[in-house]
């Protein structure tokens, strides 16, 4: 927790002969005391003279960096993380010679990172609005930076793919719940990303299977007219059809997985593609036997 740069210390200790108000914040920080740190940190930070200084920023920073670790995660410990961001980022902007760039990019990498492992927690826990502004507050703190530590690209594909996970499992869970667009809205992000993407083309595919499955068993079949039963008919080959490119696209990633081996001869069994059916029965055949 105090492990301000010597030359920091050297130049807070040092900064008049008489302890001002930086040193006594630094000298609570140094004792664990940091709740009494951060007093005098913000009031320090009232006076235009402190607050054009690149310590100033560079002391509150670590403050509320680890009253954050320290805290539970209640609204007072997001508090911290937040205020622990703006300083580190304001420190980028005064620090002209660039003396703590290094140690700032650092502690924003390190709190962007917590805001990206607390969405994936929360896409665990079936809260996809939280998990959501968490990953939001993840890459608005990481982009800047311009790092390649972290990829972008791969932490937002990681992210959509468990909370479109994260929706299939609240809706198996409620049978009245329909979380079917956010699911498909969430995998159609991974997709963007790589398009050949096993798990999001078979996500998608079951979604668009299920929603045909479901019409069929919840239809009321000596309650339904002819032309009415044309219309259903129709819509439901068309799910069919639109559940089939992505599980054929799972099935070019995997032709393996006994899983995407079922959907596919489903599919083409409810087209009434029998022959093309039997092929994808038969290598789920050959799998059981080896």
């Amino acid at each position: 927790m105090k492990f301000l740069s010597t030359i920091v210390f050297t130049l807070i200790a040092g900064a008049a002969t008489a302890q001002n108000i930086l040193t006594r914040s630094l000298d609570h920080y140094q004792a664990g005391e940091l709740k009494e740190a951060k007093v005098l940190i913000d009031s320090a930070l009232t006076s235009e003279l402190y607050a054009a200084q690149s310590i100033t920023w560079y002391l509150k920073g670590f403050i509320c960096k680890d009253l954050f670790k320290e805290s539970s995660a209640d609204s007072l410990s997001q508090s911290y993380r937040e205020e622990a961001v703006v300083s580190f980022n304001r420190l980028l902007e005064i620090d002209t010679l660039k003396e703590y760039e290094k140690e700032a990019r650092q502690n924003l990498i390190y709190l962007a990172t917590t805001y990206y492992n607390e969405a994936m927690i929360l896409t665990q826990r079936q809260q996809p609005d939280s998990a959501l502004l968490y990953y939001t507050n993840f890459e608005q703190v990481y982009r800047p930076l311009n790092d390649t530590t972290i990829s972008i690209a791969g932490s937002k594909s990681r992210f959509y793919l468990a909370l479109g996970s994260g929706y299939v499992r609240m809706e198996a869970a409620d049978s009245t719940a329909d979380y079917s667009r956010e699911a498909l809205q969430a995998f159609g992000e991974v997709l963007d990303i790589d398009s050949t993407n096993k798990e999001a083309n078979y996500n998608i595919g079951v979604i668009y299977y299920n929603e045909a499955v479901s019409r069929i068993l919840n239809v009321d079949y000596d309650d339904i007219d002819l032309l009415a039963f044309g219309q259903f008919e129709d819509q439901t080959i068309s799910l069919f059809k639109k559940s089939l490119p992505y599980m054929r696209r799972a099935y070019e990633a995997d032709s393996k997985d006994k899983n995407i081996l079922e959907g596919l001869a489903g599919i083409h069994f409810s087209l009434r593609e029998f022959e093309i059916s039997n092929k994808y029965k038969m290598e789920l055949l050959a799998l059981e036997d080896r």
